[in-house]
């Protein structure tokens, strides 16, 4: 998931992104992570808004079905993100429709990668 930082009553808070087709995410490959569920390699070939890549929004057991309504973040603990770089790749299942390869994408209001337009 992609989050931006804001100031939140004088404190600096991730939240959910704007909008942003000047952010550029080139789909290179469509994969699979954990029980076959489809994942899109990306690389950032251009920078908009300051954004940032959510690294461990929850810890995985590959011996354990994958269910995303298990993992959410409790109140009060920190998740690790790193911000987008021009060149780096990186797999993601939270996207809007289906990415096709060689298109560009932006990043969505949602946190997602999609058509941003």
């Amino acid at each position: 998931m992609l989050v931006a930082p804001k100031m939140v009553s004088g404190e600096l808070k991730m939240g959910l992104p704007a909008k942003d087709a000047n952010t550029k995410l080139l789909c290179k490959e469509v994969t699979t992570i954990y029980d076959g569920m489809p994942a899109y390699r990306f690389i950032v070939t251009a920078l908009g808004n300051k954004t940032y890549f959510v690294e461990n929004g929850f810890e995985v057991n590959s011996d354990e079905v994958y269910d995303t309504t298990l993992y959410e973040t409790a109140p009060g603990k920190y998740l690790r993100a790193h911000p987008l770089l021009v060149g780096e790749e990186f797999v993601t299942d939270q996207v809007t429709g289906t990415p096709v390869v060689g298109t560009e994408y932006g990043v969505l209001a949602t946190g997602k990668i999609g058509v941003a337009t």
